[in-house]
């Protein structure tokens, strides 16, 4: 892998997030590349170690994990591996940095907001990694400036799903890369800084690629703002004239924990926070984070964590928000006084069975798809984005290779320059002004972390359909929408 990387240049490579055919374990290398009294001089930085959710369907025993590769930068010196930033704190972005700890291997410092320390702290605890073992964290925010070797890179503000989100600006002197992180470009967050827009355009003279988030770019307009989620939870609510509320959360989406609270603060219902371990883990560390949900209620609703004790001190008038899969009896749930808001596909399948037994009223995301929220950019937001960056390059990141590729008829009517080929994992660029190269290809390593902390390397390949998750877009549905698109463009 170094032997490529001989000419002076910024190059870069994704070492996870651009999988064959779904998307997870997000990794990316910066190096840049000096000749120095004849001599070449290396400067690196890695953006994010996630983990491979889809695991299993790498066919390895006892797996508990798939890491992106990166031991040879880790191995090799004359890489200069300094630095590893984190966007954000969700597991396909940053818990690669728990199983490398547990396999023996020493991080450079992280670099990451103040909610992404809170939650690798709890992993450290949840994985027993004592002080010694855990790399220096630094805290960043937006604005500050770093630099390692030849490379300079300036955190910029996200909206996400969770706290302290953020893209990095990176620049080598003679090529300037925004690395989106996820995002949207929602202004309406609550307690959370929005994208900064403002910096983008501030930089659009001197941006040359973005490296960017398409999660979402299946999907046309812009993704939905967070003002009109909260809009929605409240119109919803109250139309049901029911008195007892069921809201269940993702644990790792602090997003909905915000908006379903202010939903019951503005309806005037108490709350219960109900879960599992894991929902109150995350509950715990918004409140680290700085969230007083008590203070900001006042004394207009009451609080419960945990089963209440008496329903009648709730005057029977509450929404329960939590990861729950059982109301069992603790609510006294009945098709008279009770109504389920459903805010995920097949997260909580277990309680709309529930629900259908109890003869329950609920919505699901059929009904109200703004309920789910979004922390991706749709099409309309990268439109955006492309106006404000007009002449920057794009590179496709978060995405299956596949879903690039499709969206490429669409990108040239809109003006969009694409880099040719689509990355795929493990693929090295090089970067220079506007000018790209493909240097090389070749397939790309997993690593299969085991009950044991040892790594098993697995080569990649194509794993839709396989294992316990199946979530990759359809290809066919993929082509259908695109075509849509630019149907609704061309009128």
């Amino acid at each position: 892998m170094n032997g490529f990387m001989q000419d002076t240049g910024l190059y870069w490579r994704p070492l996870g997030g651009n999988n064959i055919d779904q998307i997870s374990g997000h990794c990316y290398q910066y190096t840049c590349v000096r000749q120095c009294q004849n001599k070449i001089k290396k400067s690196t930085i890695v953006v994010d170690l996630g983990k491979f959710d889809n695991h299993p369907a790498l066919g390895v025993k006892n797996s508990v994990a798939a890491v992106p590769d990166i031991r040879a930068l880790l191995e090799d010196k004359s890489f200069n591996f300094k630095a590893l930033f984190l966007t954000h704190s969700h597991p396909d972005h940053l818990n690669g940095i728990i199983h490398y700890i547990r396999a023996g291997y020493k991080l450079p410092t992280l670099y990451g907001g103040k909610y992404t320390r809170l939650i690798l702290q709890d992993l450290y605890q949840r994985y027993d990694i004592g002080k010694t073992q855990q790399p220096t964290f630094v805290e960043i925010a937006d604005g500050e400036k770093f630099k390692f070797g030849d490379i300079e890179i300036e955190p910029v503000n996200a909206s996400h799903t969770c706290f302290d989100c953020f893209g990095f600006i990176i620049s080598d002197g003679q090529t300037t890369i925004y690395h989106s992180g996820d995002l949207k470009t929602d202004q309406s967050t609550y307690f959370r800084k929005p994208t900064n827009l403002k910096k983008l355009k501030q930089y659009a003279e001197k941006i040359n690629f973005v490296v960017a988030d398409f999660c979402g770019i299946v999907n046309d307009g812009i993704a939905w703002k967070e003002k009109d989620v909260l809009k929605k939870l409240v119109e919803v609510i109250r139309k049901s004239r029911k008195r007892k509320i069921f809201l269940p959360v993702y644990p790792t989406h602090t997003e909905m924990y915000i908006l379903a609270f202010l939903a019951a603060l503005k309806l005037r219902k108490n709350i219960v926070f109900y879960g599992n371990d894991d929902f109150y883990t995350y509950l715990e560390i918004i409140k680290k984070r700085g969230i007083d949900f008590e203070k900001i209620a006042g004394n207009r609703i009451k609080i419960v964590e945990g089963l209440p004790n008496d329903l009648a001190a709730l005057n029977n008038n509450f929404v329960v928000i939590g990861s729950f899969n059982d109301i069992g009896e603790w609510f006294d749930a009945s098709p008279k006084d009770s109504f389920a808001l459903i805010t995920a596909r097949t997260y909580f399948n277990p309680l709309k069975g529930q629900m259908n037994v109890r003869n329950i009223k609920f919505i699901t995301l059929k009904d109200y798809p703004i309920l789910q929220g979004a922390g991706h950019a749709f099409l309309g937001d990268w439109e955006i984005i492309h106006n404000i960056l007009p002449h920057a390059i794009f590179i496709p990141k978060h995405c299956p290779c596949y879903v690039a590729e499709s969206f490429r008829p669409l990108a040239k009517f809109l003006n969009f320059e694409m880099i040719k080929p689509t990355p795929k994992n493990n693929d090295l660029f090089k970067l220079c002004g506007n000018q790209y190269e493909l240097i090389s290809t070749s397939p790309a390593v997993w690593l299969v972390a085991k009950d044991d902390c040892s790594f098993t390397e697995v080569w990649q390949k194509p794993t839709s359909g396989t294992g316990i998750l199946k979530r990759t877009f359809s290809r066919r549905k993929t082509d259908e929408n695109f075509k849509i698109m630019m149907c609704k463009r061309r009128k």
